[in-house]
């Protein structure tokens, strides 16, 4: 999972420039395993950091952790308005918080994402809070001997 998102988040560092953020970025060290798609992986990788890049504002965390249990993985980013956001909703394909999203989103990005979690075992979450808004993935970590 590190490499993975390391090689993700390396991708869009052009597009942050251009925006004019520095996301914070915490990924261990030690490397983190799940049983999971490689391109599947980083098709979800790249649709909740395009979410977060395209509807945010300013500041964007990513952060990977492990309980020894299972992987974390937090994308957060601040917005305007979080009570605009139905968190209930934001994994319904074609649902957007309001109608200025439409010139930039299909709607799509965060239910194909919740779709390829799911099918490798994990599950991906949302929520807000005061002044953003996060997407939270959580996969059973395993242990490869050697590693």
């Amino acid at each position: 999972m590190n490499q993975l998102l390391k090689g993700t988040v390396f991708s869009y560092y052009d597009e942050w420039e251009k925006k004019g953020i520095t996301p914070e970025i915490l990924i261990p060290h030690e490397r983190l395993y799940f049983i999971g798609n490689e391109q599947g992986v980083k098709r979800l990788l790249q649709n909740v950091i395009k979410n977060s890049l395209y509807h945010g504002q300013n500041r964007i965390q990513i952060r990977l952790v492990s309980s020894e249990v299972v992987i974390r993985l937090r994308i957060s980013n601040q917005v305007e308005h979080p009570e605009k956001i139905d968190v209930s909703r934001v994994f319904e394909r074609f649902y957007k918080s309001d109608a200025a999203r439409s010139r930039t989103s299909s709607g799509l990005g965060l239910s194909i994402a919740r779709e390829l979690a799911v099918k490798m075992g994990g599950e991906l979450n949302a929520g807000t809070t005061d002044s953003e808004f996060w997407v939270e993935g959580v996969f059973k970590e395993i242990d490869i001997p050697g590693q």
